[in-house]
């Protein structure tokens, strides 16, 4: 189990390191094998933050401060309120719910009103969003796409940015699972070292990995990936809700 795991967070982190898109997923549907939601969740958590952490510190030249501080402002109030509807939810709900964010993800579906995808106010309607979001899907870095693609930055400063909000985000979300929801990190020490371990390692492969493929080889393998992992998912989820 732990080395499966292992293999799948380097993969998942190499992806995230290529593109700063869909790492998450994979990680996230990986843990999902051998977790209840909401431990999975949590765990994604930790073992994000430090990806995410890692890449904003290797590329820290290229963060765009401004537009992390405006993102940032109301995680905290979103993973708080968040937190509070996490008891009523289902496990069959949110394996559900996960699958489908994936293959929308997977597949672009991802529809936004132009006024919530440019300027100050739309990072900050976001923040909040992703903050609550986050406390049932570990994948709500999709919902920042149509925001980011509109801020005419670079490739490495498209990654190295959103790398730096999604660390504040999962350190919101941590906090919040430890606090609200009462999840023991100390019950799983052991896997978040190894996995930790696994996500630096994939995010040291990430950029001689990058060099060898292209733009379009990424995408191609990050919408099979997606797919595999969003219809396990919804297929759970629905065994679950029917059984």
């Amino acid at each position: 189990m732990l080395f499966l795991l292992f293999v799948v967070t380097v993969i998942g982190s190499v992806l995230s390191g290529l593109t700063g898109l869909a790492g998450g997923a994979v990680i996230l549907g990986g843990l999902m094998l051998f977790y209840a939601p909401v431990e999975a969740l949590a765990l994604h958590g930790w073992i994000m933050s430090v990806s995410n952490g890692a890449r904003s510190l290797l590329w820290w030249r290229s963060v765009s401060w401004r537009l992390v501080a405006l993102f940032s402002l109301m995680l905290i109030p979103g993973a708080y309120l968040g937190g509070l509807a996490v008891p009523f939810f289902s496990p069959a709900a949110v394996e559900l719910f996960l699958g489908v964010l994936i293959l929308l993800l997977a597949y672009d579906f991802f529809p936004t009103p132009r006024l919530l995808s440019t300027g100050s106010g739309a990072l900050l309607f976001w923040g909040l969003v992703c903050g609550a979001l986050s406390m049932f899907a570990g994948v709500v870095g999709p919902l920042l796409n149509p925001v980011f693609d509109r801020l005419g930055l670079k490739r490495e400063g498209l990654v190295a940015t959103k790398s730096a909000c999604q660390l504040l985000l999962h350190l919101a979300r941590i906090t919040s699972y430890g606090t609200v929801v009462g999840v023991d990190y100390g019950r799983f020490s052991f896997e978040l070292m190894l996995l930790v371990g696994a996500a630096l390692l994939g995010i040291a492969l990430s950029r001689p990995v990058g060099r060898r493929l292209s733009d379009g080889q990424v995408r191609s393998l990050i919408r099979v990936l997606l797919t595999i992992i969003g219809v396990k998912n919804v297929a759970y989820g629905s065994y679950l809700l029917l059984s």
